[in-house]
């Protein structure tokens, strides 16, 4: 007799939203990175880290860097149904907080706003998805439905 899967249809949801948001993220990443391609190909008007990048320091741009494909990999591992993902979430939740950090000091130095992102919106919505998807991810594997 086949073992049936107790995999709930709401891990598919997180995972899918999960795995689009980061992926986005990871797409803007590719884009503000090499800069041969962001000439190329330019993104809509609210899209584009390059200029958040520069302005960061190294250390918020290794977290940021972090959120973004953890986030992405840990989402993807959701959607999958893998155990791994509340382990790999974790480290996302980690490193987002790391840049939330970072984006907090520099709104009390009076920085609003770096390349036209509002730092605290966009670090903060990075810090509330890796929470939310840790926070289910984390619920699903206590109660076997991943």
């Amino acid at each position: 007799m086949p073992a049936t899967s107790r995999r709930s249809f709401l891990v598919t949801v997180f995972g899918v939203i999960g795995t689009l948001w980061f992926a986005v993220h990871a797409i803007e990443y590719v884009f503000a990175r090499y800069s041969a391609l962001e000439a190329s190909f330019s993104l809509p008007e609210p899209l584009g880290l390059s200029g958040v990048f520069e302005g960061m320091p190294q250390w918020a741009g290794i977290a940021l860097t972090a959120t973004i494909w953890l986030g992405l990999l840990g989402a993807f591992l959701l959607l999958l149904g893998d155990r791994a993902s509340v382990l790999i979430l974790s480290f996302t939740l980690l490193a987002t907080c790391v840049a939330l950090a970072w984006g907090v000091l520099s709104f009390l130095e009076g920085n609003q706003t770096l390349a036209g992102i509002n730092l605290i919106l966009f670090l903060g919505s990075q810090t509330l998805m890796a929470f939310g998807l840790w926070l289910y991810s984390r619920t699903a594997k206590r109660y076997q439905t991943i």
